[in-house]
């Protein structure tokens, strides 16, 4: 089970899992411009996730850089079916009717639903 990660978190998880290993320089300068954190921030942040185990930390000339030691797969996952049962009761169908309400939709995306629902009922 992956550790529970903050959305602060989730932004420095980010640049890992698209790069890794980095230096703490290396992410702040990878973190989007209007994070409006200082380098002591990402630091922190770096080192709760190393504390969660979120994170492995090796020394390299003298520097520590920090490498994912969860996929974000796995993580994804963690935080839906947390998310599903604190705001959904557990529930499914609420939850995609709603977010297919609320959230416009590309052709590409109601295609893969419609896709997936014909795979649900049995169909080809």
């Amino acid at each position: 089970m992956p550790p529970k990660i903050s959305s602060a978190e989730w932004e420095v998880m980010s640049v890992l899992w698209e790069q890794s290993p980095l230096a703490a320089t290396e992410v702040f300068a990878g973190l989007p411009g209007d994070h409006g954190w200082k380098p002591k921030t990402v630091n922190t942040f770096l080192a709760r996730l190393a504390d969660k185990g979120a994170l492995k930390v090796v020394k390299r000339d003298g520097v520590n850089v920090f490498a994912p030691r969860v996929r974000r797969e796995d993580c994804i996952a963690s935080e839906s079916d947390d998310f599903l049962q604190r705001v959904f009761r557990g529930a499914a169908g609420p939850l995609l009717l709603h977010f297919c309400q609320q959230e416009k939709l590309s052709e590409a995306e109601i295609a893969e639903l419609q896709k997936l629902l014909r795979q649900k009922k049995g169909q080809p």
